[in-house]
């Protein structure tokens, strides 16, 4: 699996945690990217866990991801290697939390981390009292329903 840059950032790890974010969340990149919250989620990791901790964690996955050759592999290899470690399983899992549901070891990021978690699109839902579903919204059947 290839690592591509992102966003125009320079820091190669950022590209590292936003590919295995992908893998971790089955977002895709573009859909993590689409909540604005990429960079403010690195940034605020990078405060809240030691920098060689986070860089080891940050390698091992882009180890992973370059020697996975296909989706298979990859999942094959999260749960052999990251999700069976302690040290790595509790990072995965705080940034697993962290983009659906926008909180970091139980305190939510930022005010915009609540309303852009990805928990909201796995709901086919919105935010109660931070996105509004529109006007109207209650006379449209819900996705996935079965009334």
């Amino acid at each position: 699996m290839q690592i591509n840059p992102i966003l125009n950032v320079s820091d190669y790890y950022f590209d590292v945690f936003m590919s295995i974010s992908e893998a971790l969340t089955g977002f895709s990149v573009n859909e993590l990217q689409s909540t604005g919250l990429a960079t403010d989620y690195y940034t605020h990791i990078l405060g809240e866990i030691e920098l060689a901790t986070f860089t080891a964690f940050l390698n091992t996955s882009r180890r992973i991801l370059e020697s996975s050759s296909d989706e298979e592999q990859l999942v094959h290899s999260i749960k052999t290697i990251i999700l069976s470690a302690p040290a790595t399983k509790g990072i995965a899992d705080n940034v697993i939390t962290l983009w659906y549901l926008g909180t970091w070891e139980g305190s939510y990021v930022n005010d915009r981390s609540y309303k852009e978690g990805l928990v909201w699109n796995v709901m086919h839902s919105h935010p109660p009292g931070a996105k509004q579903p529109g006007y109207k919204s209650w006379a449209i059947q819900p996705v996935n329903s079965k009334l």
